[in-house]
């Protein structure tokens, strides 16, 4: 699109935390600004070397506030105000507004008039970490880019670069897979190791029938929305891996942070039950992302697996 001089004003660069959503935005950012103008940045050239090190005038990181994270009407609407002035050096003012998870509706429909008429001169490109927390107006008016895992040889190389050991690296893939960001957490020992060993003790619950034990592991869980989330993806993994090994029993094929709990479960529950909690897991993974109350949608997850139990 910038080689043919097609550039779309609105993009949403979507994917689970650790993927490298802000990477990519400040890499579409690089491409357009720089200076070859041949659709990938030299690295070299001063728009390049200013937007590495984030001091280009032109390219503008949206502040959200507060513990909860969220963008404030007013932030917004500062943005949409000043979208209409010029760019100071390059071609474009890209304005780079990430975590929008947490965005509330009339602060996502404040930024919905740029979105729908942005200035021929302005980009907005938004993170997420699903289409689903925003508003389908504003998912209608984007171009949508999702972000994947890498192979578990590329992760352990951009692992290596941070001299951390090689056996650690090789286990943080092992459980969590190619996202390098969340590999990178679990061996600087940040919150991600928490949410596995959540994971693993609501599996085995699972495994047990143990509906206390759910509540109770559940509970931990009150009032950290981010925490949440990364526990309720990686219990999908392994729901999805048991559902896996009923289908074929390999378990070269399983890829979830706790594979020997995803074989017990899957020997201890039905395929068709599998599906069931796999189906409400996700059902409110989307809830809480489109900003639900949290101990409300955690009660009534509760509440549903025991029903689906």
């Amino acid at each position: 699109m910038i080689i043919k001089d097609r550039v779309v004003n609105s993009i949403l660069v979507y994917g689970e935390k650790g993927l490298g959503k802000k990477t990519a935005a400040d890499y579409i950012s690089a491409s357009l600004l720089c200076e070859q103008k041949n659709g990938t940045p030299c690295g070299v050239c001063k728009s390049c070397r200013m937007i590495l090190h984030k001091t280009h005038p032109d390219v503008i990181y949206a502040e959200p506030s507060g513990k909860s994270g969220n963008y404030k009407i007013d932030t917004l609407r500062e943005i949409v105000e000043n979208s209409t002035v010029l760019p100071n050096e390059g071609r474009y003012k890209i304005y780079i507004i990430s975590d929008m998870d947490n965005t509330l509706v009339p602060a996502q429909n404040a930024l919905l008039k740029l979105i729908e008429e942005p200035p021929d001169h302005c980009v907005i490109i938004l993170t997420a970490s699903s289409r689903s927390s925003l508003l389908p107006t504003i998912i209608s008016r984007v171009v949508s880019l999702s972000v994947h895992e890498v192979s578990k040889d590329s992760c352990e190389k951009a692992l290596a670069k941070y001299g951390y050991n090689i056996d650690e690296i090789k286990k943080s893939i092992d459980i969590l897979g190619g996202n390098i960001g969340k590999c990178k957490s679990y061996l600087d020992g940040e919150e991600i190791v928490d949410a596995v060993t959540i994971t693993k003790n609501i599996t085995d619950a699972l495994i047990s029938g143990d509906e206390y034990l759910i509540l109770k592991e559940f509970n931990e869980l009150a009032g950290a929305k981010p925490m949440t989330l990364t526990v309720l993806n990686l219990l999908c993994e392994v729901i999805r891996d048991a559902m896996s090994y009923h289908a074929c029993c390999d378990e070269s094929n399983l890829i979830s942070t706790y594979k020997n709990g995803a074989v017990r479960l899957s020997e201890h529950t039905s395929k068709a039950k599998a599906r069931k909690i796999y189906l409400v897991v996700t059902k409110y993974i989307d809830r809480i992302n489109s900003n639900g109350n949290l101990s409300l949608a955690l009660n009534s997850l509760c509440s549903e697996i025991k029903e689906t139990l």
